[in-house]
């Protein structure tokens, strides 16, 4: 059944349920309500697809060890898909886990940016003072492989400081994944690269003797390539 008017409602009779609801007082029938990561709204577990977003769920690997969350230890996680990308919540303190190919195509892909971007709403991040100057660095497990996952500033000018561990993929915290699309389709990562081409054009004439020599770029957009996987490019100094 579908959530109308702010109500949430029992996937198997349809009765007004809250997400705290274990079972429906109507059916009886047990429940699981859940954060789409997607768009933010609650939807149920049991549900193939969120009544909201329509992104639709993604059923655990047979074998594989659930993820622990990154930020907040839990495995209250739940995944679903849109628009070819898969976007893994976390119940209990609404971040976000994408994927290497999921990460990519939502850097690279208008429509999963648009289906991404029209629908989250942002979620406070628990114990964000709101300057990320002063809050404490931290370096958090990848839910993956538990390796620690090294922390970058996307696209060296996004102001945005995610947590990636190159091989498996990237952690957002609440409203992170939002700032980052929304950066992406302002042009941010456009001029990041047209920055590198300048940074490549300026070293190739310094080679040449056609400019004074000077130390290699170490500004932080200088880490974006200008060809190549996306992915590796942003990732390819972080580990």
């Amino acid at each position: 059944m579908t959530k109308e008017a702010g109500i949430l409602r029992c996937p198997s009779c349809g009765a007004a349920t809250a997400p705290k609801d274990a079972r429906c007082g109507h059916c009886g029938s047990p429940l699981h309500a859940i954060r789409c990561p997607w768009c933010f709204d609650w939807t149920y577990a049991q549900r193939s697809d969120c009544s909201r977003c329509g992104s639709t769920a993604v059923a655990p690997t047979p074998g594989v060890t659930p993820m622990r969350c990154p930020s907040c230890e839990t495995s209250d996680f739940s995944s679903r898909s849109c628009e070819g990308a898969c976007l893994t919540g976390c119940g209990h303190c609404g971040g976000v886990w994408a994927d290497v190919d999921s990460f990519k195509r939502l850097c690279e892909d208008r429509e999963a940016q648009a289906a991404y971007l029209g629908m989250g709403s942002p979620l406070a991040r628990q114990g964000a003072t709101g300057d990320p100057s002063r809050e404490q660095i931290r370096y958090r497990p990848c839910p993956v492989c538990c390796e620690f996952m090294n922390r970058f500033n996307f696209a060296g000018s996004s102001g945005v400081i995610l947590d990636a561990c190159k091989p498996h993929g990237v952690w957002f915290d609440p409203d992170e994944l939002r700032r980052i699309v929304a950066f992406i389709r302002g042009g941010g990562l456009d001029q990041a690269r047209e920055r590198t081409l300048q940074e490549i054009r300026e070293t190739e004439r310094r080679l040449r003797g056609e400019l004074p020599s000077a130390p290699f770029p170490t500004r932080p957009g200088s880490h974006i390539a200008a060809a190549g996987g996306l992915l590796d490019a942003l990732l390819r100094f972080v580990g």
